[in-house]
């Protein structure tokens, strides 16, 4: 039995204030979709998106430049949810973050594998908001812009963090992110079976609707939608009446 409220997410990856979408995370698989990303969040909200899920590619991979300004103008111009991800690597950031707009939550990733501590020093009414990203190769839990091996294993991970105080959590199979190939649904039905009282967000992969519907048979919490959105693949109206 599927869960009913399953929520549908735009991905919007920024490098340089464009929106682009990467394949398997590397620079050299680039595309700009679009050189105006408010008008891209707003465009996803009117058609009916659930949420938006903002990355700083830049920050992530260290490019030197920053995109943190105009993510939170998006947020100031968006009434749907926002998850902010990509390089963020302090508690400042984070708290300036959450305490922003009570509709901001924050992905966590390789400051989170790093530094565990980090998560004592959130509020417990406010880790709620935090979404911990567990990007995998083959089960190992990949950070640094993808770059470094955090030591951890994908469930290991899972586990873990749950025990920290984390219920959320944004998986993606980084051999599919960017790729069209499906939705990691292997994956998503081992962790089901094994972990409850957690929310999978599914990202990576998505190619068309019956993705969606598999990933919705999967009782995962949420779907990022990124390639197959943007090269009209699917849409988010035909995304909405299977979810």
């Amino acid at each position: 039995m599927y869960t009913i409220e399953m929520k549908s997410i735009a991905a919007i990856d920024l490098i340089d204030k464009q929106v682009v979408r990467l394949v398997k995370g590397k620079l050299e698989n680039k595309t700009v979709y679009s050189n105006d990303p408010i008008e891209t969040a707003k465009k996803w909200e009117s058609e009916g998106i659930d949420g938006l899920h903002i990355v700083d590619l830049d920050l992530a991979l260290n490019t030197g430049k920053n995109n943190t300004g105009l993510i939170l103008k998006i947020a100031d111009v968006v009434n749907i949810p926002i998850q902010i991800a990509g390089g963020i690597r302090t508690i400042n950031t984070i708290n300036k973050m959450l305490e922003k707009n009570i509709l901001i939550n924050v992905v966590l990733g390789t400051i989170a594998f790093k530094e565990p501590e980090i998560l004592k020093k959130i509020s417990k009414k406010k880790l709620c908001r935090i979404i911990l990203a567990v990007d995998h190769n083959n089960g190992n839990i990949m950070i640094s812009g993808w770059k470094e091996f955090s030591g951890l294993k994908l469930f290991d991970a899972i586990k873990l963090y749950q025990k920290l105080g984390i219920d959320n959590f944004l998986l993606t199979n980084i051999n599919k992110d960017g790729t069209l190939e499906g939705a990691d649904i292997d994956t998503l039905v081992r962790i089901n079976n094994v972990f409850k009282d957690i929310k999978i967000i599914s990202s990576g992969g998505i190619s068309n609707i019956i993705d969606i519907i598999r990933l919705r048979n999967t009782n995962c919490h949420a779907v990022i939608l990124g390639k197959a959105l943007y090269d009209k693949q699917i849409t988010i109206d035909q995304v909405q009446k299977v979810i």
